[in-house]
């Protein structure tokens, strides 16, 4: 099945939706299941750089031009006047049977996906959970890939960040159990929240004094924030697929020296707690791949807020790619239903 609106205005980034649907063997064991995934597809079709598969956070969605607004732009590290960019859904629900749901199969998404549109080759743009999945297509899918750009992602989860996540869900579960569900997610997140911004950045924002509140209890000024931030995401995110989709980053892990030879480029943060500094070096080392580090006091979320550090190191990237890997080898986009 396949079913697409066409309403590109690559001057606007806006995107032509699509989904299509095919058989995928999970990569953790259990049985075949047939699985939509939608997309969306920004610029203009036929020869021209190689197309980018853009893929985020677990909160981002297959409309980059939405979360990533500054780099998909005119004018922009991704423009869409010269360059075709596609964005996916991640598959967010546990198929009957399956075990999990990995990086690996997100991966095969994405394969799929290239398969669908007919393109030979593309460049795989992954920030956060999004390049665990680029390094999962990379390792996995190498002659499908043109490069790999991953952000703010290793070749496995820190195990202060596997334990951080673990109590995460550990919170979810115990609210659906209590049938509060929505309200776990809500601290969930909140704590979730803590991980990704540096000590910098809350020590002047939030450095004040307490407050008792109209219960008695103790706060700080760094709660309320924390509180909106559970509540924005408890909104429009489903406690379930908060579950498989953090689960999933859990189980990431390939061997660096698989990537070896590949065209690899990492950015890390100095900052960033959630995946260290140290990880992304050891990644580069065992894999022969470029690392650039820039500084923010955002931490881990710097891909969402240094918009001008981002586009210039995507830029730079995108414009040392090789020829042959800079072309799109693929005939113009299907995207018509």
């Amino acid at each position: 099945m396949s079913t697409a609106t066409d309403i590109s205005h690559p001057a606007r980034a806006e995107p032509r939706l699509g989904v299509f649907s095919a058989v995928f063997e999970p990569a953790l064991g259990g049985p075949p299941a047939r699985l939509e995934v939608p997309y969306a597809v920004y610029g203009p079709g036929g020869q021209g750089p190689a197309p980018a598969v853009v893929l985020g956070g677990i909160s981002s969605d297959r409309e980059v031009g939405g979360w990533w607004a500054p780099q998909l732009a005119p004018g922009g590290a991704l423009d869409p006047r010269e360059r075709v960019v596609i964005g996916m859904d991640y598959l967010a629900e546990r198929p009957p049977g399956w075990k999990a749901v990995s990086p690996r199969d997100q991966a095969r998404r994405v394969l799929a996906l290239l398969d669908h549109l007919g393109i030979e080759q593309a460049v795989l743009i992954g920030a956060s959970y999004g390049g665990a999945v680029a390094l999962a297509f990379a390792a996995h899918h190498p002659d499908r890939l043109a490069a790999a750009l991953a952000i703010a992602m290793a070749h496995r989860p820190h195990p202060l960040a596997s334990g951080q996540r673990a109590i995460q869900r550990e919170v979810v579960r115990l609210g659906q159990a209590c049938g509060r569900a929505r309200e776990a997610l809500v601290l969930a997140r909140a704590l979730a929240v803590t991980t990704y911004r540096s000590e910098r950045e809350f020590g002047a924002r939030f450095d004040g004094s307490f407050v008792f509140d109209e219960q008695g209890l103790v706060r700080r000024p760094v709660e309320a924030y924390l509180r909106a931030q559970g509540q924005r995401f408890a909104a429009r995110f489903e406690p379930e697929r908060f579950l498989v989709l953090s689960e999933s980053l859990d189980l990431h892990e390939e061997e660096p020296e698989r990537l070896r030879g590949l065209p690899l480029h990492l950015l890390a943060v100095a900052e960033d707690r959630l995946v260290p500094l140290s990880d992304l070096r050891e990644l580069a080392e065992r894999s022969a791949a470029s690392l650039t580090v820039i500084s923010s006091a955002y931490g881990h979320d710097a891909f969402l807020k240094e918009h001008r550090a981002l586009g210039v190191w995507l830029k730079a990237v995108l414009g040392r790619l090789p020829a042959d890997a800079a072309r799109a080898r693929a005939a113009p986009l299907s995207i018509a239903a």
